[in-house]
């Protein structure tokens, strides 16, 4: 899908969702947020299936997800987990 087909209230719910797992405001999710994340979406994700999801919206490999890699995720595969 892509972003600029989005309605803006729909880019600024799943904006709002992104800033709620930026726990630390740096404009990103690290590992650690994203298991937070995951475990809300998935409690019983295991350890290696955080990592894996992780890595796997973290397509630039920046160890972080930023908000147009939280977003493409958001719109596709996020209830897989």
């Amino acid at each position: 899908m892509n972003n600029k087909s989005l309605p803006q209230n729909k880019i600024q719910e799943i904006r709002a969702n992104f800033d709620f797992f930026d726990t630390d405001n740096n404009g990103c999710i690290d590992l650690e947020e994203f298991a937070k994340l995951l475990k809300i979406i998935e409690p019983k994700a295991s350890k290696k299936e955080i990592e894996i999801g992780f890595n796997l919206i973290d397509s630039d490999n920046d160890d972080s997800i930023d908000f147009d890699e939280f977003l493409n995720w958001w719109q596709t595969v996020w209830w897989q987990f």
